[in-house]
């Protein structure tokens, strides 16, 4: 090779994100998470870079015909996209592009859909905005991920949802979707009025035997609904220079964003590296490129090989595109969270867990696999020699205990302290119908207004004869000094360690996002969704886990689960009825 993709980058001390995530990083622990390169940028690039340094004025700078000649020919060239410049709105990244397209093309209150699981940027950048999401989930079919083109025609006919927010090609599955997928893709949102925002990112990082295809290429009725985000950044490692150029042919919409980015941001141009790192890469590195595409391909087909060899039952699904390598690693017999907990501190591996890309990437890993080969190597054999270690520590042991509850299964270990009692076994002292419900902790909003409408329904539950318990994430001395002069009538267990919702796997919501999106009480709280999440992002340390979800059983006094209800946002308890009926009928 003409470049080289062997050597590893020290990056500690110069602020790397992803480096500063993982503890001890250093030349031989290198994370395999956030999507940047463990590679210097082309030398051609940092060539350009130093001689601007030198010899031009680092004042406000606008593009030149030069930088739009640049990305109009790269698109001609890798990807047969005729691209004219006035069609190209500068932005100083991708994900600020989706939010400001969002707002762009919805208004408050629109619904805009994703399809998880996917980059989770994609539910924030909608929330953040205002809006709310729809989710019509990726289809799963023979180790192979497809487009539900069925549920979303459904989605398209609802009025409230008025985008589709699509990656293309997808990240984290890695798939490069077909020009006959994309063009039924876009007649059916062109035939409902959906608006396409386009996340191409990724689409120069194509694997070989697969073509990658331009939205507006696989259906002419694109061109109208809409716009493709594109950047070199991922492409040729240079994210931390903020450099997109988002090509939206519809010129209302081009008009309308141009307004909104002005009135947004402040701001009228990139910074000037980004010019020159921009036009060099396109002009210049495409060998660069082509050479770090096999480096990726090797390092993909080493992590599925030792894979196959060493965990049985893994699945690590074929890499079309992108860098980003995804693995189903259920088969190793932990939640997502134990999972995470294995990885991090077992195995020094710091990957992007599968669940903050959505509900249907719990047990996954999102490998990053723009590192030298040595890196990929070193990191899969710290992965086998900690999950040998335990083996062993579960053959000594015992295995944890996990139980997902649903009608019909028996109850099991259900251990608890109250303020008053401690180890108390729920399965040896219960002697009538229960209702138990996971909320939040103590001093928690939410929490506090469920406790009020459960204080309320007591006195019917009572005289139906069932008796109900609250466990909370909290110590019992705070819940006895905060309930000494108020007492509920009722059991409030209190499990500051989330033991009990660990062991039947009550758990917290895969993001911030994902626990908002959709939920009644947010019509009801000053700032909504985005009030929360800046809530949340204060620093003050909560109780409990800020994203737990509450959960809802009903239990027979033989033990037996007659109801249970897993929640999925913020409030999602479903009201008492079902399961009463479940204890009475």
């Amino acid at each position: 090779m003409k470049y080289d993709f062997t050597h590893i980058p020290d990056r500690r001390g110069y602020g790397s994100s992803k480096w500063n995530a993982m503890p001890d990083a250093d030349v031989t622990r290198v994370p395999l998470s956030t999507a940047d390169m463990e590679f210097y940028p082309a030398p051609e690039i940092r060539d350009a870079l130093k001689a601007l340094a030198d010899t031009t004025v680092l004042g406000y700078t606008s593009p030149t015909p030069e930088y739009y000649e640049a990305v109009c020919g790269w698109m001609a060239r890798r990807h047969d996209f005729a691209v004219d410049p006035s069609e190209i709105l500068l932005t100083p990244g991708v994900v600020t592009a989706l939010g400001l397209l969002v707002e762009t093309v919805t208004k408050p209150g629109d619904h805009v859909i994703v399809m998880p699981p996917v980059y989770y940027p994609f539910d924030l950048s909608v929330l953040a905005k205002g809006r709310d999401l729809t989710y019509c989930p990726l289809q799963c079919r023979d180790g192979r991920y497809e487009i539900d083109f069925e549920l979303l025609e459904t989605l398209a006919k609802r009025g409230e949802n008025t985008a589709l927010l699509f990656c293309n090609p997808h990240n984290p599955v890695g798939r490069v979707w077909s020009k006959e997928e994309l063009a039924r893709l876009v007649d059916i949102c062109a035939d409902n009025g959906l608006f396409i925002i386009d996340d191409e990112i990724h689409h120069d990082l194509i694997l070989p035997g697969h073509k990658h295809t331009v939205l507006v290429n696989a259906n002419p009725r694109a061109r109208e609904i809409c716009a493709v985000c594109t950047a070199p950044s991922k492409t040729f490692n240079l994210a931390g220079l903020q450099c997109s150029n988002i090509i939206i042919p519809n010129a209302a919409v081009r008009g309308k964003a141009k307004l909104n980015s002005m009135v947004d941001t402040l701001s009228f141009s990139l910074n000037i590296f980004a010019y020159t790192a921009c036009k060099t890469a396109y002009n210049q590195c495409e060998q660069w490129l082509d050479e770090l595409l096999e480096v990726i391909q090797a390092n993909a087909d080493y992590v599925r090989g030792f894979c196959a060899e060493n965990f049985p039952g893994v699945h690590i699904y074929p890499l079309e595109g992108t860098y980003l390598l995804w693995g189903d690693f259920s088969a190793l017999g932990m939640t997502h969270y134990e999972l995470e907990e294995f990885m991090k501190q077992e195995a020094g591996l710091y990957l992007d867990e599968g669940y903050i890309f959505g509900e249907g990437g719990r047990c996954f890993e999102r490998f990053n696999l723009a590192c030298a080969p040595l890196t990929i190597q070193r990191s899969m054999e710290r992965l086998k020699a900690a999950y040998d270690r335990k083996l062993a520590q579960w053959a000594k042991e015992g295995k944890p205990v996990h139980q997902t509850l649903a009608a019909g299964d028996r109850l099991e270990g259900f251990v608890y302290d109250t303020p008053e009692a401690a180890g108390v076994d729920l399965c040896q002292t219960m002697t009538q119908p229960t209702l138990l419900v996971f909320s939040r902790y103590y001093t928690c909003g939410v929490c506090q207004a469920l406790l009020g409408e459960l204080r309320q329904a007591m006195p019917d539950l009572r005289a139906r004869g069932i008796d109900l318990k609250v466990v909370l994430q909290s110590t019992r001395e705070s819940v006895a000094a905060a309930t000494a002069e108020a007492p509920f009538p009722f059991d409030l267990i209190c499990d500051p360690e989330a033991r009990l919702y660990d062991r039947y796997n009550v758990f917290q919501a895969d993001s911030l996002p994902a626990m908002l999106a959709g939920d009644p009480l947010l019509t009801q709280i000053p700032g909504g969704a985005i009030g929360l999440m800046a809530s949340s992002m204060s620093g003050a340390k909560p109780e409990g886990r800020q994203r737990q979800l509450p959960a809802l059983f009903a239990v027979a006094p033989d033990g037996t689960v007659k109801y249970a209800y897993y929640g999925k946002t913020l409030s999602d308890i479903p009201k008492l009825d079902d399961a009463v009926h479940a204890l009475t009928d």
